[in-house]
């Protein structure tokens, strides 16, 4: 049998083992901080989640308003140029679209004289976390 001599204060008493009162209190200090820093990116994680949710939403609502905008005739007073009438807005679901319709200058060595508009569409919303989306297409008749 193995016996171990534990040291005695000038009592007589045998030493208490464990923890001292200050190595508690440093423990649950540098814990504190680690939590308080798991709770940071915790935050921080959840806004960045928010962000993408109001940025895919405003993506497919941007793709959406832009297959009914190309699937309409070419004449269709949405899609008209006339700056009386530019930009075309529309409300939805907390987001605002605008698009304006554009035409090319004649002089333009691409699509100059061509029969095309181009469809510049921008999808924005009040909430904090969204940002805008913007989408272009050229649409001939």
């Amino acid at each position: 049998m193995i016996r171990y001599d534990i040291p005695t204060p000038a009592d007589g008493r045998p030493a208490a083992g464990g923890f001292t009162l200050i190595e508690v209190m440093i423990a649950m200090a540098i814990f504190s901080i680690g939590i308080l820093a798991v709770f940071s990116m915790q935050i921080r994680a959840i806004s960045q989640n928010s962000a993408a949710r109001w940025q895919t939403e405003a993506t497919a609502l941007a793709a959406q308003q832009m297959e009914l905008l190309m699937a309409l005739p070419f004449d269709n007073w949405l899609l008209s140029a006339d700056e009386n009438e530019n930009p075309h807005r529309q409300t939805t679901e907390g987001f605002s679209l605008v698009w304006i319709i554009g035409t090319p200058d004649p002089n333009d060595p691409v699509y100059g004289g061509l029969p095309v508009k181009r469809i510049n569409l921008t999808v924005t919303s009040d909430h904090p976390n969204a940002r805008p989306v913007q989408i272009s297409f050229m649409r001939s008749q």
